[in-house]
């Protein structure tokens, strides 16, 4: 259920989008990747997000990220990432007894990219933010709250580098 900047850059430069600088003539170019998602996944007992149960986790995303390069060649290889997805989330028990869940949510990407190779990408500072309020068949909520940030100085040292994943 995280969704981490990594995954999202490994999809725009397998899309064939490059990351370089833009023409001096042209400006800054830009570029946008549709998110277009939908799985299931089964999780065993105490693996799943914010229950003990066994069951399946069922996500449906969609949206799309905005890239940008800078102008004129300004800053070697460093691109910006703006994105916004709409999402539904379902926690569907294997014991039909107990309830199901189901929310909807929006997430927000940003970030800027200094480089991004096979092992990675170098951010100089990334976030992401998601929350959503599932509710139970029997009138129970469970609500959930993704968030991170990643920066890094101009010395290359990470200053701070947090994920963190609630459950209420």
């Amino acid at each position: 259920m995280k969704h981490k900047l990594a995954i999202l850059l490994g999809a725009f430069t397998l899309a064939g989008v490059t990351a370089g600088p833009a023409s001096a003539a042209g400006g800054a170019e830009h570029a946008f990747l549709v998110e277009d998602y939908n799985a299931y996944e089964h999780f065993a007992p105490g693996d799943g997000p914010c229950v003990s149960w066994p069951g399946t986790f069922h996500e449906v995303r969609s949206g799309g990220y905005r890239f940008v390069t800078a102008p004129g060649g300004q800053v070697d290889g460093e691109f910006h990432v703006n994105g916004v997805i709409d999402g539904l989330v379902e926690l569907i028990p294997d014991n039909a007894a107990l309830p199901t869940y189901s929310g909807t949510y929006r997430e927000k990407v940003n970030g800027v990219v200094t480089s991004f190779t096979e092992e990675g990408d170098t951010s100089r500072v990334s976030q992401y933010r998601l929350r959503s309020t599932l509710r139970g068949t029997d009138g129970s909520t469970i609500d959930l709250l993704l968030s991170g940030k990643f920066t890094m100085n101009a010395n290359g040292v990470v200053v701070v580098s947090k994920d963190t994943f609630t459950c209420a």
